[in-house]
């Protein structure tokens, strides 16, 4: 089995490598083996090679979070119905049997099935970006169609699928991304308002564009100096979704700040949930994919052998929607 690992910390370009003989192995109780079709990658993956991710697994690893494929053996107490079944899902990385594979690991429980007509290209980009945004807009934001919401680093991954779950939910969006071609890319996702971070001030463009009302829904996967600049744009019973910090740094917000405009500070991470409410959500998402209200083909497709390159892509900065590594044939119908 082919398999890129990582066997010691650093920068990606230098630390990972394509192994052609990675052994084979098992699924254990619960777990499902799949024949990986495709894999997500994302920012975590580049913070994980430099042991700088909390989740980070222990030497040697095989990145990739999420990942799309058939589902070729099950482990003691998996329903033996899987076998066979496309499903798309997180990895067993913390294992570290991750999606950047011919293989992978993931729990039978967490395993969702395919549309028929969904690329493996697709799925394997759309687990993680898109139920994280459902847990962190439907479920603890509790967003309404009355809402105004502010998604920073609208053009990645994370951002990308907040834009167009808003949308598809009747609020009304206003992206931040850093130059016009990410802020066109951003309308074409459905973007009522696009604010350059790089020309335009963030809190006064929010205010601007909101009547001085503010965001009542601020989704914030950046952190840093721009997380701080939309939380002083939040409006009044704001809530602010903290996501990740992909500037490096989370926001700095003193929790006294809080209260003036009595804002809602809400931890949002699609972990800890029980299987049903995450099977509720994943049938949400497919509806709205199939309805062709989230456009889960705004992927960057990396082949298997050039996965280097993706990593490195996103390491860069350069990512618009996902990136996706293809591992093997899509396995879809059309």
């Amino acid at each position: 089995m082919r398999a890129w690992k990582v066997y010691e910390f650093g920068d990606p370009a230098r630390v990972l490598q394509l192994e052609e003989d990675a052994g084979d192995f098992e699924p254990g109780p619960g777990q499902v083996k799949v024949q990986v079709e495709a894999a997500g990658l994302g920012l975590p993956d580049v913070f994980m090679c430099a042991n700088n991710y909390p989740l980070t697994p222990p030497l040697p690893f095989t990145p990739s979070q999420e990942a799309a494929g058939k589902v070729i053996a099950v482990g003691a107490g998996a329903d033996p119905a899987l076998l066979g079944t496309r499903v798309l899902g997180p990895t067993l990385f913390q294992a570290q049997r991750g999606g950047l594979a011919e293989a992978c690991l993931m729990y039978a429980q967490a395993a969702f099935p395919i549309p028929d007509d969904m690329p493996g290209e697709e799925a394997a980009g759309f687990f993680i970006p898109y139920l994280t945004a459902w847990i962190g807009l439907v479920r603890r934001a509790r967003l309404s169609a009355d809402d105004t919401v502010l998604v920073l680093g609208a053009s990645g991954s994370s951002g990308s699928a907040a834009v167009q779950l808003a949308r598809a939910k009747g609020a009304r969006v206003i992206a931040v991304a850093g130059g016009a071609h990410k802020a066109e890319f951003c309308r074409g996702l459905g973007a009522d308002a696009v604010i350059d971070h790089r020309s335009e001030d963030i809190t006064e463009k929010t205010l601007e564009l909101t009547d001085n009302k503010g965001a009542s829904v601020v989704y914030d996967p950046v952190g840093g100096r721009a997380g701080r600049a939309a939380f002083k744009a939040t409006a009044f019973e704001g809530r602010f979704v903290v996501i990740g910090y992909a500037s490096g740094e989370w926001p700095k917000i003193e929790l006294p700040e809080t209260l003036p405009k009595n804002i809602s500070l809400v931890g949002a991470m699609p972990v800890g949930f029980s299987p049903d409410l995450l099977m509720e959500a994943h049938r949400d998402l497919i509806g709205h994919w199939q309805r062709k209200e989230l456009k889960a083909s705004n992927v960057q497709v990396f082949d298997f052998d050039n996965a280097l390159d993706a990593i490195q892509h996103i390491a860069a900065g350069k990512v618009e929607g996902k990136v996706v590594v293809r591992i093997a044939g899509t396995g879809a119908t059309h």
